[in-house]
């Protein structure tokens, strides 16, 4: 199971002290903030894991209030902006005179730079998605002008974005098979997406310029590093507009990345002076660098086994 970078629970808190363990729980694990609640016996718990350039936070609490205050803000080293996903319970958001309450299955943004407030009446289950300032700027020119505005989960995009979030959990980050920078990359570029952020006018010839960019990862395919900053900066274009272009072909960086390595494989396996080599070796030779992996897409995508293939086929 995926190590949490820390874990925090009112269950090792001294007796009459939840509290107050919880709120140096909040301020060691995201910023500094205030808490309050009325419940004797509050009891909460939170699981920090790192997640390429960004941070998973998931947190179970019962009914609390929570804020965030301009001295804090003030004595803040840094910042960041907060995507707020509910599985459970319900939450409202103030901050710079806007108010929201998401509910399970919807999210929205938080800017750390500015004083906000959560109210939450019920017990809650939340994922936080800690986010640099500079790295949502890189898919977001102005996300301070997207916060507190809930996500329209009925949009093709925001029910994506909720769908990607909805399916990570604290015990099923190990079955995640891209490295976490990749799928944190697609979370970016849902959030731009999902908030109707202004793009880049496509180019006359976007057609080609996908064709391109396949054909680059096609050709990157093979080394285990390959990421979407990679072929970006080899095309001179942004990962975000690299990661649209590849979704308007009907694809993303993941799946053709996949897909070629799945190429290349078969075609080692179709030639017979390679019936030899040790299918854990073509797995590697094809940019995989877990053999157990290889092996399930191989047979998701074509319906049988590496090894199973290569009988048929030389038998």
């Amino acid at each position: 199971m995926a190590a949490p970078e820390g874990f925090w629970s009112t269950n090792n808190a001294r007796p009459g002290m939840a509290l107050s363990y919880w709120i140096e729980a909040i301020c060691e694990a995201f910023l500094e903030m205030k808490a309050d609640a009325e419940c004797e016996s509050f009891s909460a718990q939170l699981t920090k894991f790192q997640f390429g350039p960004i941070d998973l936070n998931f947190v179970d609490t019962d009914p609390q209030e929570v804020w965030r205050t301009r001295t804090a803000i003030a004595r803040s080293r840094q910042n960041f902006f907060y995507l707020l996903y509910m599985r459970e319970g319900r939450m409202s958001v103030s901050q710079c005179g806007r108010e929201a309450v998401i509910t399970p299955g919807h999210c929205l943004l938080v800017n750390s730079l500015e004083p906000y407030r959560f109210s939450l009446p019920v017990r809650n289950d939340c994922l936080s998605v800690q986010i640099p300032q500079q790295w949502l700027r890189t898919w977001m020119p102005h996300p301070e002008d997207s916060t507190v505005t809930p996500l329209a989960t009925h949009s093709p995009w925001g029910a994506t974005l909720a769908s990607a979030l909805g399916n990570l959990r604290r015990d099923n980050l190990d079955h995640i098979t891209l490295p976490f920078g990749i799928v944190a990359d697609q979370i970016g570029a849902l959030i731009a997406l999902a908030h109707g952020e202004s793009i880049e006018p496509l180019p006359r010839h976007n057609a080609s310029l996908l064709r391109r960019l396949v054909r680059s990862i096609e050709e990157r395919s093979c080394d285990p590093n390959t990421d979407p900053a990679m072929v970006a900066s080899e095309h001179g274009i942004s990962k975000r507009y690299l990661h649209l272009v590849l979704s308007q072909g009907g694809t993303s960086f993941g799946a053709a990345l996949i897909e070629a390595r799945l190429k290349r494989a078969k075609t080692l396996l179709d030639d017979a002076r390679f019936a030899r080599l040790p299918i854990t070796d073509i797995a590697w030779r094809c940019g995989f660098s877990n053999p157990s992996h290889f092996a399930r897409r191989f047979r998701q995508r074509f319906g049988t086994a590496p090894a199973d293939y290569r009988k048929a086929l030389h038998s």
